[in-house]
């Protein structure tokens, strides 16, 4: 409680023994008024002064009371006083019945083979532009993430060893989001970004407290990571939003990174019930080769992903998502390797895979996943269910950990998810989550043991949510 909230406390007793007094006294008020014609002028005025020496008091009291109001009001409005704080922290116990003498095969967010680990770790500040009354203004997000997760989807900054080394060796923290954030009056309002902040592309994203499973779908392993540049975001017309970038990628697709993109994405909503969402990135991955220590990029640029899906929620307890991806990396022109006296046999990393006459490791992915939801309120909390399938296509080994280049894939992963968030206080901002996931592929990819491999492998995970 500050100054004036004590100061304004300790005059409402005060304030309320006055009016009370009034109240009390106002027959004998009225009494004086009408044998005011009775007595002589002298004390006819003495009790008009009282009343109005009375009067006078309740005025500054009520003027003293509404400057306190407004004083109050001001230092609640003040632009720091609407900063948020939020957090995520998610722990989990992974056992894979396979059990691969080294990293669990085929996962970007859970490489781990087995035992407890500290997925994520999110801290978030953030101001919104402005309130509920006065949405325009200007404000900000800034969040940092650790965690095991967050060595797969951690951003290329220029590092050579970032594709030389496993991305279990990568440092495990990165700055996801920091952006400032502009919300102008124009039509129906342009909120813009200008920083850097995560993909928007897909169902899932980097944050498993907005997602329904432990895991990400293969098909996040082929998204651009994070993005630095410019978005603006508008409601053409109530029901669609529009987003429109133009960034940097910084991703995580081996071997691609970092070209100016533009990217799109819309969100429509014709009926309450049913969503559609799409875009694309294009420009995005820049395929990178290594020889003796230095980078070598692509000059094609012509690399593009794109999604589209549909969310249908017919109750509240209830929902359907069914999402198409694909996408198309340009791959490394003959001509880069020429022009500084490179064979391809020099090459380090990666092995290079003629594609086509001109070009080297060209990549194309495609993939279709489908999400089933169920969540209800009992007396003891919320219970969920979860399934998804999803179904991939890497055509030349390129877009999935642990595969040969030039060699086709086909993978299928499919997780049964359960999940429980308690209705006591104590645990309201807390959730466990079991999952089953099985995951198969057309080649042989998955640890066994001591140098054995086979096409499909079994895990299940026990997580914990926490949120603040």
């Amino acid at each position: 409680m500050n100054f004036n909230d004590l100061k304004l406390k300790r005059l409402k007793p005060f304030l309320f023994t006055v009016i009370f007094a009034v109240f009390l006294l106002s027959p004998y008020f009225f009494a004086l008024k009408s044998y005011a014609g009775n007595v002589s002028p002298s004390s006819s005025g003495s009790s008009g002064q009282q009343v109005k020496s009375l009067e006078a008091k309740l005025n500054n009291l009520s003027n003293e009371i509404n400057a306190l109001r407004k004083a109050q009001r001001k230092g609640s409005n003040s632009y720091f006083s609407s900063v948020q704080l939020l957090g995520t922290l998610v722990a989990s116990y992974t056992y894979n019945f396979a059990k691969p003498n080294g990293y669990n095969a085929n996962y970007g967010d859970n490489w781990q083979e087995g035992g407890f680990t500290v997925n994520q770790a999110d801290i978030t500040i953030r101001r919104s532009p402005g309130s509920a009354s006065d949405p325009y203004g200007v404000g900000f997000h800034i969040s940092l993430d650790a965690g095991q997760n967050i060595q797969f989807y951690e951003a290329y900054y220029g590092n050579t060893s970032y594709f030389t080394a496993p991305f279990q060796q990568r440092i495990p923290f990165d700055v996801r989001q920091a952006y400032i954030n502009l919300n102008l009056p124009v039509g129906s309002g342009l909120d813009i970004h200008i920083g850097k902040e995560k993909e928007l592309l897909g169902w899932e994203n980097f944050n498993m407290t907005r997602n329904w499973n432990n895991t990400y779908s293969l098909l996040d392993n082929a998204e651009p990571s994070t993005y630095t540049g410019i978005f603006f975001t508008y409601n053409v017309i109530p029901s669609l939003q529009t987003t429109f970038g133009i960034a940097n990628s910084q991703n995580t697709v081996v071997p691609a990174d970092n070209l100016p993109t533009v990217e799109f994405n819309a969100a429509y909503t014709p009926l309450g019930v049913i969503t559609f969402n799409g875009g694309f990135v294009y420009g995005a991955n820049s395929y990178l080769v290594e020889n003796n220590g230095a980078m070598y990029q692509d000059n094609i640029n012509k690399s593009i992903y794109s999604y589209i899906n549909a969310v249908y929620s017919p109750t509240a307890g209830w929902s359907f998502v069914l999402e198409r991806d694909a996408g198309l990396n340009g791959g490394l022109n003959k001509s880069v390797l020429i022009s500084n006296g490179i064979t391809p046999g020099q090459v380090a990393y990666p092995a290079l895979i003629s594609s086509t006459v001109s070009t080297y490791s060209k990549g194309y992915f495609n993939g279709t996943s489908f999400y089933i939801h169920h969540q209800h309120n009992y007396s003891i909390g919320q219970i969920a269910e979860t399934l998804r399938e999803a179904f991939a296509v890497d055509s030349n080994g390129l877009f999935e950990p642990g595969v040969t280049p030039g060699q086709t894939y086909a993978f299928v992963d499919s997780t049964l998810t359960l999940a429980y968030s308690p209705a006591y206080k104590m645990l309201k901002d807390v959730q466990f989550r079991l999952e089953f996931e099985n995951q198969r592929a057309n080649h042989s990819i998955y640890p066994a043991g001591l140098n054995s491999l086979k096409r499909s492998q079994n895990t299940a995970s026990l997580a914990v949510l926490y949120t603040f």
